[in-house]
């Protein structure tokens, strides 16, 4: 087999960086991950019945995603405003498999940095570090029905179908509702008509955050 390519610690794109998860994120990290705005398509998640997440499960989470980078089994890379320090979101592979050459991204982003590009600027670079530099074959996307932001730039922005649905397969405590999971698949074959459109996307946004600075 040959040798897995090692996954980088760090990372920066026009207005972000990318940093392997650290102690001093924890307290935003786990404001971020108990907030109902931004947790709202991901409630299963945000443990509102017992008032959001506590600091040692934060801090348990943390460790867990440092360990799973080490182990070269996925990432997580905490997401900052380049000029302001802020910590914005977290995102990364839940896993990846070098053999098969696949992974599952997510993606957490802070309310307040939903709009203005930010998702579309940190997937990129996620996605080009997976395609380019990891040589993954697929990714796979598991999102939510509700999670309209996310299906529009999967679907609309990107140009890739709906591949399937996995019914009722989380249990959501703050509603007692059954989730759905919907996912959707990339393939390096679709990478390049990808890129290019993203890119095309971010230049417009930079153009346009440049004329009203």
């Amino acid at each position: 087999m040959a040798e897995q390519p090692e996954i980088p610690q760090t990372m920066e794109s026009a207005r972000l960086t990318y940093d392997a998860p650290s102690e001093k994120d924890d307290a935003d990290m786990r404001a971020i991950l108990s907030d109902p705005a931004t947790m709202a398509h991901l409630r299963y998640m945000a443990k509102e019945w017992q008032g959001g997440w506590t600091a040692e499960e934060t801090v348990k989470r943390r460790e867990g995603d440092v360990k799973t980078m080490q182990e070269k089994l996925g990432s997580t890379y905490h997401i900052h405003d380049k000029f302001t320090g802020e910590l914005v979101g977290v995102m990364g592979s839940n896993t990846i498999n070098f053999l098969s050459r696949n992974s599952v991204v997510g993606i957490i982003l802070a309310k307040k940095y939903w709009s203005g590009g930010y998702g579309t600027e940190a997937l990129y670079q996620l996605m080009r570090q997976l395609f380019d530099d990891l040589n993954m074959h697929k990714i796979a996307y598991e999102t939510t029905e509700g999670n309209v932001g996310m299906r529009k730039f999967l679907e609309q922005t990107c140009g890739i179908p709906l591949a399937f649905v996995r019914k009722d397969e989380v249990w959501c405590r703050a509603t007692e509702k059954w989730i759905s999971t919907w996912v959707y698949e990339i393939f390096e074959d679709d990478w390049p008509r990808i890129t290019a459109t993203l890119k095309e996307n971010l230049e417009r946004g930079a153009a346009k955050h440049a004329s009203i600075a």
